[in-house]
């Protein structure tokens, strides 16, 4: 696929949006079309540029036709951002959405003129759908362009009906504002009027996860009637090739502590890289855990900072927690420090379930892992994530039911020592374990020859190749 019908060699553009899940989406994806045959050429800002390698060591990329060109990082003020806003969103990450669509522009465009002059205008663009002022962009140098979701279906379709006030009943009990700040909204909703001209849209799901949703998305035009493609689950080539142990990074002390545990006993918990819980919320939590007498794993860390240029540093956090806590729970409880190898846990023998914030990402890993999840959304796509690993798949269970109301609601440690035995110990968890099982085995199925995720990155390459026969 690196050349197109007429046999001239064609480029593949990818433009993440410069925050870790959608950088690690599109990065795997860029792996999976360059195995494929493609010429890809991933774009993204100086500083995340670095991550990226970081996470393409090993990859041995003389194998693989992935080059990668960097943008300045913007420049950020956090400008008058809402302090009271009651979303759980992280607001550090507003400042840098706009920024890149204000600052980076004029840089995107000479990148663009270039790789197109390069090439022979023979150029496919792969932009995130956050940044919806790249279609201009595109569509100024007649580059066809695709659109990519790092959500999935469920959320899509929860979002268009919102938008639209076509739901009677919402199984995702929490209004828009709860989920985004006003200011990330109206962001958002100008983003989306600029993707009339893409070609389609690629999406990180697969059809036996979603397969009804993918559907009524299409029926509904959620996306205009353009092509969808449904390319997921995206991780780690060696995520698939797992057998019995594998670590995928450095041998680290939590996982030679998990090695200690019995199969399948231990909870892992962890909210992802860009959101915090409050001081009083993280004392409920740990007493939930200590009170519930099961082995946890627990990644506890304050959030990456505004500029989002380094993986944030350990910032005291478990001065939160009372006097001799961990002394207490020695041998029963791990609180790794800020940062953990979460797919190596996930895969890990010893590791019977996941609470989890349910960001899309986590959500796919801990299914293509085969672990039930303990949904405690915060927050973006979140909400509706939850509804669907819990009302949908039957692949986890709620920590409590959520309200429709704008604040932001506590969990008691009660509630969290209730919700871990129902997930670890109750014939509800050992059902939904089952059930997760065999969607890890879909997931394996979709990207392995001959599935459905193959299929659909071999329908869009060739629908890049005929982009330019139009």
């Amino acid at each position: 696929m690196a050349r197109d019908g007429s046999g001239t060699r064609m480029q593949v553009v990818v433009l993440p949006l410069p925050a870790q899940s959608h950088l690690n989406s599109l990065l795997h994806f860029s792996r999976v079309i360059a195995e494929r045959g493609a010429s890809v050429s991933f774009v993204a800002t100086s500083t995340h540029i670095q991550q990226v390698r970081r996470r393409a060591e090993g990859w041995e990329l003389h194998n693989f036709d992935i080059s990668f060109r960097e943008l300045p990082m913007p420049h950020l003020t956090a400008g008058d951002l809402d302090s009271q806003s009651t979303t759980m969103f992280p607001l550090q990450l507003i400042p840098l959405f706009e920024a890149v669509e204000n600052q980076l522009g004029s840089h995107v465009d000479q990148l663009l003129q270039t790789i197109c002059s390069e090439n022979k205008n023979r150029v496919v663009l792969i932009y995130d759908v956050a940044m919806g002022w790249v279609q201009t962009v595109a569509t100024k140098y007649s580059i066809p362009a695709y659109v990519f979701r790092p959500t999935g279906s469920y959320y899509n379709l929860w979002m268009k009906r919102t938008r639209d006030e076509t739901m009677v009943v919402s199984p995702v009990n929490v209004s828009l504002k709860r989920c985004f700040p006003e200011r990330f909204i109206k962001n958002w909703r100008r983003q989306r009027t600029q993707l009339g001209p893409a070609k389609g849209y690629i999406m990180n799901t697969f059809s036996a996860l979603e397969s009804e949703f993918i559907h009524q998305e299409r029926e509904e035009l959620v996306f205009g009637g353009k092509p969808v493609w449904t390319v997921g689950p995206l991780l780690p080539q060696a995520f698939f090739n797992y057998v019995q142990r594998l670590r995928l990074q450095t041998d680290t002390e939590c996982m030679r502590w998990l090695d200690t545990q019995a199969p399948t006993s231990v909870l892992y918990v962890s909210f992802g890289s860009v959101s915090s819980l409050s001081a009083t919320q993280i004392r409920e939590l740990a007493d939930g855990l200590e009170r519930s007498g099961q082995p946890f794993l627990w990644v506890l860390r304050i959030s990456d900072e505004a500029h989002l240029s380094t993986e944030s540093q350990y910032d005291s956090a478990c001065e939160f927690l009372q006097q001799g806590y961990e002394r207490r729970l020695e041998g029963r409880g791990f609180i790794a420090r800020n940062w953990a190898p979460q797919i190596d846990i996930l895969l890990h023998k010893s590791t019977g379930g996941f609470l989890t914030h349910c960001g899309w990402n986590s959500t796919v890993e801990s299914i293509s892992a085969g672990v039930g999840m303990l949904a405690w959304p915060l927050h973006s796509d979140q909400f509706a994530n939850s509804a669907l690993i819990t009302s949908e798949l039957k692949a986890g269970v709620q920590v409590k039911e959520w309200q429709n109301a704008k604040e932001n609601e506590m969990v008691s440690a009660e509630e969290v020592e209730k919700a871990v035995k129902r997930l670890m110990r109750s014939e509800e968890g050992m059902q939904v374990r089952k059930r997760v099982q065999e969607l890890r085995n879909e997931a394996r199925k979709a990207v392995g020859d001959g599935g459905s995720s193959w299929k659909d990155v071999d329908s869009l390459l060739h629908h890049f190749s005929q982009s330019f026969s139009e």
